[in-house]
């Protein structure tokens, strides 16, 4: 928008005050706004304790001077998918590549607390994605999130805050959260500063399932924010993709229980993709530097190391059991994501196995116990 308008200006702060008015959620501002046809002024004369004009205008030059992006949903660049929410957003606050919003985009959600080989996974299927065009959105937490993230800075990836968009959450993803505005968006419908707050959560993820043409849940337990994601995307006529897991694992019996519904059962980004419709014009992305990045990939496997670095932090055998799951992975794997000698790690996987807390296979490979 051109804000060197006066008109363009004085509307851009009117909507801002209009927006941030206390009690004005998305449902109410959409309804006001329809009953006053759109006349702006109108409906603040209606609003008891409007946002003063300072504090728009205030808000508005902060984003100026962090080289944020404060978007009105009127304005072109809004996300077109988001246009027909019901509670559509009146305001995002962006950093990064806004181009990306109107881009064909799939979202990856799932546990926080998820296993190596789901990371590993989940890394491996955003990055294919990627390649193929997609950009990929998800919400900055620990585990699935992260995974997708680092699988798509190389080709375009959208991180959805619950929080303000200069609150880092969590602190560990401080080089995540860099690396996506440099290489991709970083995006919030909250004021700055706002702290995380639980509430907050389904509000982001109304706005990840808005923006993206299909949701992949990879290991989601029963009772996660996970599934209120996907919950909206059913809602929302969005493609709901599903990878499954072992069925006493408690992180994946939600991704289970959603393809017993009819979610789509997807084991890898080929599946995904012959569901949906090819993309117009869309070619997969040549290898070396993809979309004149330059380093990105280099960047990923750098933060991958930083974040497995801030895991080590904890003790070894805590690090180990949030690692494993139910489904076997051998020995080697394991040690490449422990900073430990390779005979520590054997001593506590045998005292592990006979607390019969994980399970040793034939061929070496080891994975929890299941529970019968």
């Amino acid at each position: 928008m051109n804000v060197s308008s006066p008109e363009n200006f004085d509307k851009k702060i009117l909507w801002i005050r209009i927006a941030r008015s206390k009690g004005i959620g998305p449902i109410t501002f959409w309804k006001l706004l329809k009953k006053f046809r759109g006349d702006l002024s109108r409906m603040a004369s209606e609003i008891e304790n409007v946002t003063p004009q300072k504090q728009a205008e205030e808000e508005f030059l902060e984003h100026e001077k962090r080289g944020f992006t404060l978007l009105a949903a009127y304005e072109a660049a809004f996300p077109e998918m988001l246009r027909d929410l019901r509670d559509c957003p009146m305001l995002l606050s962006a950093a990064g590549d806004i181009s990306l919003l109107n881009k064909p985009s799939l979202a990856f959600v799932g546990a926080r607390n998820a296993s190596l080989l789901g990371k590993m996974f989940t890394t491996k299927m955003a990055q294919s994605l990627g390649q193929k065009g997609w950009v990929i959105i998800s919400g900055l937490a620990r585990g699935i999130d992260t995974a997708a993230h680092i699988g798509s800075l190389e080709t375009g990836s959208l991180a959805v805050l619950a929080c303000g968009l200069d609150v880092i959450y969590p602190p560990e993803n401080a080089a995540l959260y860099k690396n996506i505005i440099a290489n991709g968006l970083v995006l919030s419908e909250m004021p700055l500063g706002t702290s995380v707050e639980p509430s907050l959560f389904p509000r982001r993820n109304r706005i990840i399932a808005g923006l993206a043409r299909g949701v992949v849940l990879v290991e989601a337990a029963q009772q996660s924010g996970s599934l209120i994601t996907a919950h909206y995307a059913v809602q929302e006529g969005k493609d709901v993709f599903a990878v499954p897991g072992f069925p006493s694992d408690p992180r994946s019996q939600g991704c289970n229980a959603l393809i017993k519904q009819g979610a789509v059962l997807v084991e890898s980004a080929d599946d995904v993709l012959a569901f949906l419709s090819p993309l117009e014009s869309t070619s997969e992305i040549p290898k070396g530097d993809p979309k004149g990045m330059g380093g990105a990939a280099d960047k990923a496997n750098a933060l991958r190391e930083e974040i497995l670095e801030t895991e080590r932090k904890d003790s070894l055998k805590d690090s180990l059991l949030r690692e494993l799951s139910l489904t076997p992975v051998s020995v080697e794997t394991l040690f490449q994501t422990q900073n430990c000698s390779l005979p520590h790690l054997l001593q506590l996987i045998c005292e592990l196995e006979m607390s019969g807390v994980i399970s040793r296979f034939p061929n070496g490979d080891i994975a929890l116990q299941a529970k019968l």
